[in-house]
């Protein structure tokens, strides 16, 4: 895991030592802002994504349905085994999805901000 640290550092730090060579003035002032921006971005939506996969909300969806099943009748049809049947297969796709969706926002949105703020440390040396 470090290695992964390390080499995610280097490739940011790279990236950054380029693209601040290249414009000057306003543009990379407007390049370090827009990516700070993404990389918050990305990071508040992988951090959303990670709180619903940890179950926090499950609680209020359960609530919900007991209000809404106290409100509301359900046709004898959907309460057959049928309906009620769990896909297995689909729910471990999207689990795999939603697992590897959230470390790509995650990463994605350190690496834009890391990126950021290695470009403002080289604008302002």
């Amino acid at each position: 895991m470090l290695a992964v640290v390390i080499l995610f550092l280097i490739i940011v730090s790279a990236a950054a030592l380029a693209a601040g060579l290249s414009p000057a003035g306003e543009a990379l002032l407007t390049i370090i802002n827009r990516s700070f921006l993404a990389g918050l971005s990305l990071l508040v939506l992988g951090c959303i994504s990670l709180v619903v996969r940890s179950g926090f909300f499950t609680v209020f969806g359960a609530g919900f349905k007991r209000l809404k099943t106290f409100f509301f009748r359900r046709p004898r049809v959907l309460e057959s085994d049928w309906h009620n049947m769990v896909d297995t297969v689909f729910a471990q796709k999207k689990e795999t999805f939603f697992r590897i969706g959230t470390s790509l926002l995650l990463w994605s949105g350190a690496a834009l901000i890391v990126f950021s703020v290695a470009m403002l440390v080289w604008h302002f040396r």
